[in-house]
């Protein structure tokens, strides 16, 4: 028992790198503790219970709980085998590039469903256009476009971490 707890005994460094990558993950639209999660399943080298997860991060577990299903149901991670029927335990997808596309159909793209619709209403109706400047309402149409289109072709890349490679200098 005492190598188990000394096994799941919290690593600082890692917790702040877990939490680090939570405040960058809050910019996605998701919450802090979700990219917290989703370091330490990914770092892991082995599926963690919401237990382990509770002690790596010093967060308790009822705040964990309901963000390992969230991140489920946005196929960021999945549940493992487990070693018993009691115990779930999680880990992240590896396929980062299916993860991002993922998110990005189900949300951005609604998103973005939305305002178009909601812009070419806006333009159809032509209500309360006196005092628009109408160079600046095309000019928003097109950067609606413009995110519609950049969404649409990061959607459509196989890989989305694939960056070219500087030659040599």
């Amino acid at each position: 028992m005492k190598s188990k707890e000394k096994k799941l005994k919290p690593d600082k460094s890692l917790q702040r790198l877990s939490l680090s990558i939570g405040d960058f993950i809050r910019y996605w639209g998701f919450r802090r503790i979700h990219g917290a999660i989703w370091a330490q399943l990914y770092l892991s080298k082995t599926p963690l219970s919401c237990t382990d997860l509770a002690l790596r991060l010093g967060l308790s577990k009822a705040l964990i709980s309901p963000a390992l299903e969230e991140l489920c149901q946005y196929k960021v991670i999945q549940e493992a085998p487990a070693p018993n029927a009691k115990t779930k335990i999680y880990e992240a997808v590896e396929n980062i590039n299916e993860v991002v596309q993922h998110i990005l159909k189900i949300r951005e793209s609604e998103i973005l469903k939305q305002i178009m619709n909601d812009f070419s209403s806006f333009v159809e109706s032509g209500a309360n256009s006196e005092g628009l400047s109408e160079a600046r309402v095309k000019s928003l149409g097109d950067m609606i476009l413009s995110a519609n289109f950049m969404l649409e072709m990061i959607m459509t890349q196989k890989s989305l971490l694939d960056l070219p490679v500087e030659s040599n200098k």
